[in-house]
């Protein structure tokens, strides 16, 4: 059986997603695609701007056979943390054996070395990433220039230059986290990447048939009272379909600044040790956090006052959303979901389903109220998921979506392609 899996967010799905799926059933002809799909809160430090089970509807309408949810507190965390606790979430299913995921460009031996090199992280390479960390150097910086200055101490046959490029491009780095955690979990996936049609990452202009996620964020965000129109030639029609039934709903776009209030409040609340309690605050961070909180009137002000070389703007905002969570350190640093908490399937995802119960290592939930019988360490995680769903209930403007409990009314989506 030939099971494909994907790491995505889909935030929102677009054309660039939709040939990467249709490329992957082109060349592979896999029995089934697996999805898994970040929740409410992505990886850039934000909410999503549809809620998971919009995004989920688009990738089964795209095709996918089955979409699982990644754990909140793996979806907010870096990009190292992220990889590895989604591929143990594909791992865990027992019925994916192929990767697939998109890059900028595809150079198969640097991507290799670097997940080797990553992985098993030889004592010089550590000295040489501790060297350039220790000269107030982010981590993704430092470690570009460590893999660069250990490529020519020792005289491997490695281009410098474009290694040094690859590693500052988005795509390519999650690739290289993908890589680098099937060596360390030794999962016997094989890979399969597509090559990103059109613009980049984060270029956010709509010149392209081919545009990127955060260029459709910013026109929306832009244009939140009328956006449909200018964003229609964009996006494929599955897509729009969805966002059309999301609006109808009354089911807006969220962006992180409709955080605003409740972080401040939360930041002017929150003793400043009881930051520590939070991943990646340390070095003094907390009172870097609870000063800019103090003495800023909104968002902007606020990651521009805390963030530092050390410390990007992207990296602040993944903090912020922690502690707008309550997503404890030690959660995050286990990098293991506890479960298999399924969004939606097809018919053939039905039949997958039925083969994950017998494969899987972890439970598998399909219907939230299921989440009680999980052990105590599971639930604790699973109850995260749950109060992010209804944090983000709050950004909806009719009163009537903003009562808790919100994941508790929503069923799995059952889709038929005859539909």
């Amino acid at each position: 059986m030939n099971v494909v899996g994907i790491i995505a967010e889909y935030n929102p799905f677009h054309k660039g997603h939709l040939y990467q799926i249709n490329t992957v059933k082109k060349v592979l002809k896999p029995d089934a695609i697996v999805v898994a799909l970040s929740g409410n809160f992505v990886q850039r430090g934000e909410p999503a701007i549809f809620n998971k089970w919009a995004r989920a509807e688009m990738a089964l309408r795209a095709g996918v056979d089955l979409v699982v949810e990644l754990p909140v507190c793996f979806s907010t965390a870096t990009a190292e943390i992220f990889a590895e606790s989604a591929i143990k979430l594909l791992l865990k299913t027992g019925v994916v054996n192929t990767l697939s995921f998109g890059v900028e460009e595809y150079h198969e031996h640097e991507l290799i070395f670097l997940g080797k090199l990553l992985s098993e992280e030889p004592s010089s390479f550590k000295s040489l990433l501790n060297e350039f960390l220790q000269k107030g150097l982010s981590f993704p910086k430092a470690r570009e220039m460590a893999i660069a200055k250990y490529i020519t101490l020792n005289n491997l046959n490695l281009n410098v230059e474009l290694i040094s490029k690859l590693l500052n491009k988005p795509n390519f780095i999650l690739a290289t986290e993908y890589i680098k955690a099937i060596n360390k979990l030794g999962a016997s996936f094989t890979i399969f990447p597509v090559i990103r049609k059109g613009h980049q990452y984060h270029d956010k202009t709509l010149t392209e048939d081919y545009v990127s996620a955060s260029a459709i964020r910013q026109t929306i965000i832009t244009n939140r009272q009328d956006f449909m129109d200018k964003i229609a030639s964009h996006l494929p029609t599955l897509t729009l379909q969805v966002i059309a039934k999301e609006i109808k709903h009354h089911h807006n776009p969220v962006f992180l600044q409709d955080f605003e209030t409740v972080i401040l409040y939360i930041l002017r609340h929150i003793k400043t040790h009881e930051l520590k309690k939070f991943f990646d605050v340390r070095e003094g961070l907390e009172n870097r956090i609870k000063k800019a909180a103090q003495t800023c009137s909104n968002l902007d002000q606020l990651i521009s006052q805390i963030k530092s070389k050390r410390y990007p703007a992207t990296r602040i905002q993944r903090i912020l959303i922690q502690i707008l969570l309550d997503i404890p350190k030690e959660m995050v640093e286990s990098r293991s979901p506890y479960y298999i908490r399924v969004l939606g399937f097809s018919e053939k995802g039905a039949l997958l389903l039925k083969q994950i119960s017998k494969n899987a290592s972890i439970p598998i939930i399909t219907k939230t109220s299921h989440f009680k019988k999980l052990d105590q360490r599971a639930k604790s995680m699973f109850e995260r998921d749950l109060f992010s769903s209804d944090i983000y209930s709050l950004a909806y403007e009719d009163p009537n979506l903003r009562t808790g409990a919100s994941d508790f009314r929503r069923k799995v989506i059952c889709y038929s392609f005859s539909k």
